[in-house]
Parts: structure tokens; sequence; C-alpha cells
């Protein structure tokens, strides 16, 4: 481990990287310049005409953050493999997104997935849920511009920020640019690096830690082969329950409200295409996540004997992928760059989805409420929308000097969706699945999902910071670590920690309430939950909307039964719901 940091990257691991970055760089100059996107539906939705290739790969592209590739092997070498144990789930989120949710947006048709807000409550609700993604995007960003910086600061010694400076410029000018057709094509070719990246550090890894038995039986032996921890204590870091439950709502929320996910269903021409691109999401999926659960065994199986935390090789558990990617790489020209390709691949296809998505979808909803008699030629709408892009890029970037502080990336990743995710999937559900929901329950639901939300994990990140809340992974050890390291020994450090039950402890001050020390698993439980069930209440407590004037296709289909009779066949046309869009005082907006 001594060699460790003399590990730079040579001109071949450079060229790796480089290669990927010129040719994102050139599909952006090609839809920019050669295959220029002529009206917005073309630049937001590909003409909705793309693919089911390109959108799945996109999908998948945009699901799998650094954060993952990063995130989910530290997790399973520091608590276990339990939080693998949900990866079943994403099979049930396929049928619950495809049967609930899809036939309600391709019903509808909607340019902004926002304007369904306005259409079944009313503009104010629309701004609001515009409003928390926006927060939601520079909150998590940040986080995800991080990783591949310190993936390359590892190996390259550039400062951390000078990375991010630099590929945010990059995803910036071909997402701003080349459109949804840019987006989509670079993830495709990004992911191709993330996954051979990946595959090809497993197989090295498992050829020069004795195979794959070797890596089960030292795991096995370390306590991080845990699966079924039933145990019900909601404080509890990880369990089977609240990992299950906390996976599929978080990936619930990302593949049916946010609107890089809604953007890409509506880019296929059918609904039956969406349902198909939505299964081959879940199949993907599932293969990469349990790919980086392995590779997380890997990192157990490689360090057990010496956490290059605890010996002061590196300063925090976020830099262990990269460490080992580091010692691997030096017998294996290339594979280092391959994998670092792999996990900014996997960074810049989320950033440029989510500045894509979002960019465009802000300048037609505040558009469309705000000035809706005010008309703008094409080039107009595409200036604004890069001036948009280009301002929510630079406001994520200039967050990034804060991310290193708060906690593991993982945890962090999913405390940061758990903020405002809950609330935002509270108000389409409250719309879609609950005709009694009026205007007054949307909007008080959501606000108090939010603070609720916002209350509970700034308070729990306040107490990560001050060091009175920790948790500490399971047992390590540095009985085999070269003496020449030891001299950078970290004696203070949580990852020398000998338990070895079932689960993690938490270790809290008397000082810090029992509802902060709630597992991460369960933010976004508390929001949907609190959202939903405070904005019922208040429906039920003022005036009921009226229900006989909203069209059935605002709601998920298992709900039409329950409609007033006269409206369940009726289906308006989309001229209908444009002069409902641009109406300027809509309130109850389907009035036909």
């Amino acid at each position: 481990m001594d060699e460790f940091n003399d590990f730079k990257f040579d001109w071949i691991e450079n060229s790796v990287v480089a290669s990927m970055l010129i040719t994102s760089f050139l599909i952006g100059l090609y839809y920019t310049f050669c295959n220029k996107q002529e009206t917005f539906v073309d630049y937001m939705l590909g003409g909705r005409n793309m693919g089911i290739f390109p959108v799945a790969m996109s999908l998948v592209a945009s699901s799998v953050s650094g954060l993952s590739i990063l995130g989910i092997p530290t997790e399973i070498y520091l608590y276990g493999t339990q939080v693998a144990a949900a990866n079943f789930t994403l099979i049930l989120l396929t049928l619950v997104i495809g049967v609930f949710y899809l036939p309600v947006y391709y019903k509808l048709q909607l340019d902004s997935h926002f304007e369904y807000l306005q259409l079944r409550f009313n503009k104010h609700v629309r701004i609001l849920g515009i409003t928390l993604f926006s927060l939601l995007m520079i909150m998590f960003l940040p986080l995800v511009i991080y990783i591949p910086a310190v993936c390359l600061n590892q190996v390259t010694g550039l400062s951390v920020y000078s990375i991010a400076f630099g590929i945010s410029g990059i995803c910036i000018f071909y997402t701003t640019f080349g459109g949804l057709k840019a987006v989509l094509w670079t993830d495709v070719l990004q992911n191709m690096f993330t996954f051979f990246g990946m595959v090809f550090a497993i197989i090295v890894s498992c050829f020069n830690l004795g195979g794959v038995s070797e890596i089960w039986r030292i795991n096995k032996e370390g306590g991080r082969l845990e699966m079924f921890n039933m145990d019900p204590n909601p404080l509890a870091r990880n369990t089977l329950w609240a990992s299950s439950i906390g996976y599929f709502l978080n990936y619930l929320c990302i593949l049916s409200v946010v609107p890089a996910s809604v953007q890409r269903y509506l880019a296929v021409p059918t609904l039956t295409k969406a349902r198909w691109t939505l299964f081959y999401v879940a199949v993907c999926l599932y293969i990469v996540l349990n790919l980086t659960t392995f590779f997380g065994m890997i990192l157990y199986a490689r360090y057990y004997q010496c956490d290059p935390v605890a010996a002061g090789v590196i300063k925090s558990s976020s830099q262990m992928v990269p460490l080992y990617i580091s010692e691997v790489g030096k017998n294996y020209p290339g594979l280092a760059g391959l994998f670092v390709s792999g996990i900014l691949s996997a960074s810049l296809s989320s950033v440029s989805s989510w500045l894509n998505s979002i960019g465009g979808m802000l300048y037609k909803d505040i558009k469309d409420v705000y000035f809706p008699n005010v008309h703008h030629s094409e080039g107009t709408e595409f200036k604004i929308i890069r001036a948009v892009v280009i301002t929510l890029g630079i406001a994520s970037l200039l967050l990034i000097f804060v991310v290193d502080k708060l906690g593991t990336i993982f945890q962090l990743g999913i405390t940061i969706f758990g903020t405002v995710l809950g609330s935002t999937m509270a108000l389409f559900s409250l719309g879609m699945f609950f005709p009694r929901a009026n205007t007054k329950g949307a909007v008080t639901g959501a606000i108090a999902s939010f603070f609720l939300s916002g209350w509970i994990i700034f308070g729990a990140q306040y107490y990560i910071m001050t060091g009175k809340l920790k948790f500490p992974g399971k047992i390590t050890s540095i009985d085999n670590c070269p003496t020449t390291i030891m001299e950078n020994f970290n004696s203070s450090t949580s990852l020398l920690f000998n338990y070895t039950g079932v689960g993690s402890p938490v270790v809290a001050d008397s000082s810090v309430a029992l509802i902060y020390q709630l597992s991460y698993n369960y933010y976004v439980v508390i929001g949907l939950i609190s959202g939903i069930v405070v904005g019922l209440v208040v429906s039920l407590l003022t005036e009921p909307p009226d229900i006989a004037s909203l069209s059935p296709d605002l709601f998920t289909p298992c709900v039409h039964r329950f409609l007033p009779k006269k409206r369940q066949d009726e289906r308006p046309d989309k001229a209908s719901y444009e002069l409902a869009r641009n109406h300027e005082n809509v309130e109850v907006v389907m009035d036909f």
C-alpha cells in the first residue's frame, strides 16, 4: 500500500479518459451544427420519435450516477450487503409505473409533465412542483460532479475543484447546445464505458483475489454477507425492511416523477414502447447494481486486513474505489483509465439529463404560468433555455465545496433525495389517485412534507457534521498493514470498530433526539406519507373539487370506475388541453 499514492495516469490512461470526453464533445457539436433541433419538441423530447434502445440506455445512465459506482461498493465494504437485498424491488417498479403513471402521461402528451399539476389543480401547484425539483437538482448535482473529481484527483494529482470545473464545462456545452438527442447518444456512449469498465475491473479482481468463492468466503467470515436482517427497529441503519421500502420508493420517485425520466418516456412514440423501455431499464439497473454490490465485496476481500482509512493511506471512505483501481491499474494498462471513464461517464450522464430536462421545463412552466400571452420564436426559446441550463449548472458546481463534509456519499445521496422526492411524489400521487384531493390539500401537503423531511434530515446532518451522530462500519483490521505506512495511522477513525453482529450500530450522543437517528432509508417514506395524509385531511376539511369538470385522463386508469359515470367515456382532444393550458386565469382547468 505504500505504493498507492505513487500511481499516476500515464498516456494510455489519459488517452482512454480523453477519448470519452472528446467523443461526448463531438456528439454535442454534431447536434449543434449538423443536426439542429428546430423546435421545442425536438430540443426537449427528440421529436417524440426516439427509439427504445437510446432512451432505455439514457434512463439507465441518468439513474446510475457515479454515486452508485463509488457509493454502493463503499457501502458494502463498511456495512455489508444488506442494502443489495432490495434490488429485487426493481421488477415491482416496472409494474407500478407502467400501470399507474405512464398511461396518464401518454394520454395528456404534455411538453412538461409539471403541466399536469396545473391541469389537475392550478398554476400555483405547478410552480410549487418545479420549484421543489429545482431545489433537488441544485442540492444533488454538486454531489454527482464531486464524485468523478475525487477519482481523477487521486490518479492525476490535479485539484478536485479544477477537475470539477473542467468536466462540468464539457457537460454543460453538449447539454446546452445539443438538446435531448445529444444527451441520449452521449448517454449510450458513456454507458458503454461504465459497463465495460466495471466488468473488466471485476474480472481482473477475481483473478487476483483467488476467484469468486474466495471473495465470498472472506466476506462471510467478515460479517459482510447480510441479506435478511428482519429487525423492525426504524432506527437501525440498514435492515431488509428499511432497505426494501426506502429503495423502492426512491426509485419509484426517480423513475415516475423526476423530469429526466418522464421526458424520456415521452420521447418514444407509443405507450407500449415506453413500457418496454421501462422493462429494459429495470433489467439493466438490476445487473449494474448487482455488479456494484459484488465490487464492494471485492473491496473488502482486498482490504479486510488493512483498512486504508484507518491506516492513513486515504482520508475518507469515498476515496476507496479509486485507491483500489489505482493499485490494480499498475499491472493492467488502460484499466484504471477505463474504470475512471466509467465513473466520469455515469456522472456526466446524470448531470446532462437533469440539466436538459429541468432547464427546458423551467422555461416552459414559468412562461406558461406568468407570461401566457408572450410568444417567443424558436431561436429566442433556445437562447433562454440555454441560459437557464448554464445558470443552473454553475449554481450546482459552486456547491461542491460543502459536499465532502457530509458523511458517506451513498447515504448522503439518499438523504438529498429524501428531502424533496417525497413531497413531490405526494403532489402527483394526490392528483392521480385521489379525486377528492383539492388544490389547498395538495399545496399544504407538499409544503408540510417538505418542511417535516427537511427538519429531520438537516437536523441529522448537523449532528453528523459535529460528530455527535456516527455510523461506524463493521469490523476492520490493520493487523497486516506494511510498517512503512503506519506512521499515518489514524487511531480515531470510526472504521476501527469491532462489531461483528447483524446490522451496524448507530452511535449517538445523548443530546441527539431519536427522530434524528432514524434510518436514512425512511426519509422519502416520511415525505410521501406525510404529504398524502396532510393533503387528504386538508382536502376533506375544505371545499371539494368539482370532479365532474375533471377529465378522466388526469387520473390513473384504476380510479376511472370511481368517477362520475357521465365523464368516464369522454376523451377531450389535444386542442382542449392547449386551450386550458394557455388560459391566463385557469384555476379549475379542465372545464369543458
